[in-house]
């Protein structure tokens, strides 16, 4: 399936289940598969204003700031992501926000 197949597939489930997270997940993650990161950005967004505490949301909401260069917005989407990955004990989201708070850091 291509990615302009796939957005719009999950832009449909997102339309009809608009209180569900996994469409959201879903768009967010394809629209950042397609480099689309300006969508991929708003809709990480909107999916951790839906739930706050999907950690691994907060880690790829920092990861496309980072390939963005928006050092600063990332270093607080990561150090949510790690806070919550924390809180809810998942090593690997952990893991991830650390080396990527690492990069971010020495870009300021």
């Amino acid at each position: 399936m291509s990615d302009d197949a796939k957005i719009a597939r999950f832009l449909a489930l997102k339309e009809k289940f608009p209180q569900s997270e996994m469409p959201r997940w879903s768009l967010a993650t394809a629209y950042e598969d397609a480099g689309r990161l300006d969508e991929a950005i708003a809709e990480f967004r909107e999916l951790v204003a839906v739930k706050p505490d999907y950690c691994v949301a907060w880690v790829h909401l920092g990861a496309c700031l980072i390939e963005e260069e928006r050092y600063e917005e990332a270093i607080a989407a990561l150090e949510e992501g790690r806070r919550l990955a924390l809180e809810q004990g998942h090593e690997a989201p952990r893991s991830e926000a650390d080396m990527l708070l690492e990069q971010a850091r020495d870009e300021l």
